[in-house]
């Protein structure tokens, strides 16, 4: 009895060292967020996002790829990226869009550095309401839990 107790504590410590600090967590990765938004890493965002998410930034590469140049103009002039940029869009492209932009009027990293008041998790799916009442949608890919945009 006393080796199995040992074996499951080293398993569970392997689990835990294994996890590379990903998020286990809905919390875990509202706070992962949180800190990317804070030092402005985009690049851990993307890491943070759900495939769904990572899904949705391709379809709008595909969008802006199949504009006309007027319409690359407008974009270009509204977003402050250059119309090549546009034409090649990168997940980190799109996410300091959606994080860090003050003309998309989306701005995201506002809502991660509010205080959490609620945390709803329903199966592979969770809620973290924030104190202004935003309601973020995370997803369980796995055993990590992902920031899911999907659906603005």
């Amino acid at each position: 009895m006393h080796i199995l107790k040992q074996t499951v504590i080293l398993l569970l410590l392997l689990l835990i060292h294994c996890s590379g600090g990903r998020p286990l967590t809905p919390i875990d990765s509202f706070k992962a967020i949180k800190h990317a938004v804070e030092v402005k890493d985009p690049e851990k965002i993307v890491s943070c996002l759900s495939k769904g998410s990572l899904e949705k930034t391709e379809k709008l590469k595909l969008i802006i790829k199949d504009m006309r140049d007027d319409q690359l103009l407008v974009l270009s002039e509204n977003y402050g990226y250059t119309q090549e940029k546009l034409k090649n869009l990168k997940p980190v492209d799109a996410v300091s869009l959606y994080f860090f932009s003050d003309h998309t009027g989306i701005n995201l990293r506002k809502y991660f550095m509010e205080k959490v008041i609620s945390v709803d998790i329903h199966g592979g799916r969770a809620i973290i309401k924030v104190e202004s009442g935003v309601e973020l949608d995370f997803v369980r890919e796995g055993p990590y839990w992902k920031f899911d945009i999907s659906e603005l």
